[in-house]
């Protein structure tokens, strides 16, 4: 057991840890894509339960729609937990990594399985705070998709207040690098599904910390636009 669980106090922590040991001890992952700076996976997911929706088909540019939406809010000790959290921040995703992860998402949907979790992880550099990581991972539950953003922009030497120990490993994207540091949220907000509405409703279950939890519903997102909008395949 890594050594940052010596000292843990926080029920968040522990809930993260599970999960990702969970998926680190579960059947292989599959690699949809992988290189140095990037990586797409299908990760056994040990919160599934009754099982995704999935296989799904979400198309590439319904994808880039969603990674275009999503924003956080950089939050600290004294703002607390989501003071903020109903004003818009700073976006996510670049144009261009939105182009490069948009392709191998829809990809990983359409071939997971109902106890799949698509997870993705990415590097970037900043000349000032060095290697960074974004990452996360993505489900289908009938039509809402669950977007987890466990780290964003989140050098590997951040400070965790739960703990001081430092990794950086992409075989758990689900994982923060530190808690706290920012909440999440969605654009346009009226596809966005607060969690105090989906908590108790199938496919909700407590992905790491809540504040880093989307829950988007994709007929609405997809409605201003698409004529006739993919929903997720039925499962099997």
């Amino acid at each position: 057991m890594m050594t940052c669980l010596r000292n843990s106090n926080s029920i968040l922590l522990i809930i993260a840890t599970v999960l990702a040991v969970g998926c680190a001890t579960g059947p292989t992952p599959i690699v949809i894509y992988e290189d140095a700076q990037t990586s797409v996976w299908l990760k056994f997911d040990p919160e599934s339960a009754s099982g995704h929706s999935h296989p799904a088909s979400i198309a590439p540019e319904q994808i880039a729609k969603v990674l275009h939406g999503v924003w956080v809010v950089h939050r600290n000790v004294v703002t607390g937990f989501g003071l903020f959290s109903d004003h818009e921040g700073a976006p996510v995703f670049s144009l261009g990594l939105i182009a490069r992860l948009a392709p191998y998402l829809s990809e990983a949907l359409k071939k997971a399985s109902p106890k799949d979790i698509v997870t993705f992880y990415v590097v970037t550099g900043d000349p000032n705070l060095g290697k960074l990581v974004t990452s996360g991972g993505l489900f289908v539950r009938q039509d809402r998709l669950f977007f987890i953003l466990a780290n964003a922009h989140t050098s590997p030497s951040s400070v965790n207040y739960e703990s001081t120990y430092e990794f950086d490993d992409r075989n758990q994207p689900l994982l923060p690098l530190a808690h706290f540091k920012f909440t999440v949220g969605f654009s346009p907000k009226e596809a966005w599904i607060r969690n105090a509405k989906a908590k108790g409703t199938e496919g909700y279950e407590r992905y790491l910390d809540e504040s880093k939890l989307l829950v988007i519903d994709l007929p609405r997102l997809f409605a201003k636009t698409d004529p006739s909008p993919a929903v997720p395949s039925s499962r099997p």
